[in-house]
């Protein structure tokens, strides 16, 4: 009967031991599983079908970081309460459910803060998953519901990101409610802050104001071509610190806000999208000037990007004899076109034109000449 006492319970431990590796080996599948879901939704992958699929989308903006966050604390649920449950089957019951306690209510003081695990980490999870919630609303807000209204895509743009920046903040109380943060020290928080303002944060707070400025009156919208200080080109994006200009090169320069509020911002398409094309040229004293008139400005309304002579609001293409130069009878051919981009291309375009035309009816460039004229001293010997 011992022998057989002895088999039963060996057998039983053997199966413990087996129930535990499965335990083991179906936690680690899911972590792999979830792992590869998470980095194909980072990528903006499809792994829901139908609306969930449009809902949980990713955006242009980039990578959910909130994801990383989610998925870490549900696989940290997931892998203590294995171990626990191993801890259990193996015999260890008591210290299962102290071990447990602690982690749920208990919670232990560490430097005379008390903290309870289960709710610091039930708190990231709301936290991140109410972010992901928010970034979400302000895609589908910017992007869907406020895409059937009347609104122009910069007013849309704005109330979504004050709309998804509002959210975030409340995802953030609310993420510190459940951790057990005592909403209450906030206050404390607040003026610990105001100090930190006064010593160096003020530019962080500057750009803060700035953005919520910009966003609220607009003078400096997403497809602007601007020019601020030193920096020109078109606005990609319009965050609540930065604005972010790419040039003509390509590249990506981040500007404060703070300077778009404070500084000179030449902004070619706040009102309307039309740029003037000056073309300066200068002719030979003795050239026919009306034929010259003529040339310039048939050239200037031929060009396929220019707007056509009779647009609404818009000067007709237009030659002015703007001066008497040194060597030359000084014109300036002044024309509108609609891109601000094409201004290079349609400059260089006009500037072939004319050259040829001139060219062709014997209208002469001149550049500047200069005589020298060599005086001899005749007192030096010729030799």
């Amino acid at each position: 009967d011992s022998r057989i006492g002895t088999g039963k319970s060996g057998a039983m431990e053997s199966d413990k031991l087996l129930y535990s590796g499965l335990l083991v080996l179906a936690a680690g599948l899911l972590h792999l599983l979830s792992r590869l879901a998470v980095k194909r939704l980072q990528r903006g992958e499809s792994i829901l079908p139908g609306a969930l699929d449009r809902w949980f989308k990713p955006a242009e903006s980039g990578r959910y970081g909130e994801l990383l966050w989610i998925h870490l604390c549900v696989m940290l649920c997931v892998w203590v309460a294995v171990g626990l449950t191993i801890l259990y089957w193996l015999g260890w019951q008591d210290a299962s459910s102290a071990l447990l306690r602690r982690l749920v209510d208990a919670g232990f003081d560490l430097a005379g803060i008390h903290i309870v695990p289960a709710r610091i980490v039930m708190g990231l999870l709301v936290g991140a998953t109410l972010i992901g919630a928010a970034r979400q609303l302000r895609t589908q807000l910017g992007q869907v519901w406020l895409a059937k209204s009347k609104w122009d895509t910069s007013a849309r743009e704005s109330v979504a990101t004050l709309a998804g920046y509002a959210a975030m903040v409340v995802a953030v109380l609310v993420g510190l409610g459940v951790a057990g943060f005592n909403l209450t020290n906030l206050a404390i928080v607040a003026g610990a802050l105001s100090v930190g303002i006064g010593f160096g944060l003020q530019n962080i707070v500057n750009n803060f104001i700035s953005g919520l400025i910009l966003l609220s009156e607009r003078p400096v919208r997403r497809g602007d071509y601007v020019r601020v200080g030193s920096v020109e080109g078109e606005v990609r994006q319009i965050h609540i610190r930065a604005t972010e200009i790419e040039t003509l090169d390509r590249v990506s320069v981040i500007v404060p806000n703070s300077e778009l509020i404070a500084s000179a911002v030449h902004n070619w398409r706040l009102r309307d999208p039309y740029i003037r094309v000056v073309i300066s040229v200068g002719v030979a004293y003795g050239s026919d000037t009306e034929k010259v008139r003529r040339l310039l400005t048939e050239i200037g309304v031929a060009h396929p990007l220019t707007l056509p002579n009779g647009t609404p609001g818009v000067p007709d293409t237009h030659v002015y004899f703007v001066g008497f130069g040194d060597s030359s009878l000084n014109f300036e051919l002044r024309t509108f076109i609609r891109d601000v981009n094409k201004r290079g291309s349609v400059a260089s375009d006009l500037r072939f034109a004319i050259d040829a035309a001139f060219r062709e009816h014997g209208i002469v460039i001149p550049f500047p000449q200069r005589d020298v004229w060599m005086k001899s001293d005749a007192s030096q010997p010729t030799g």
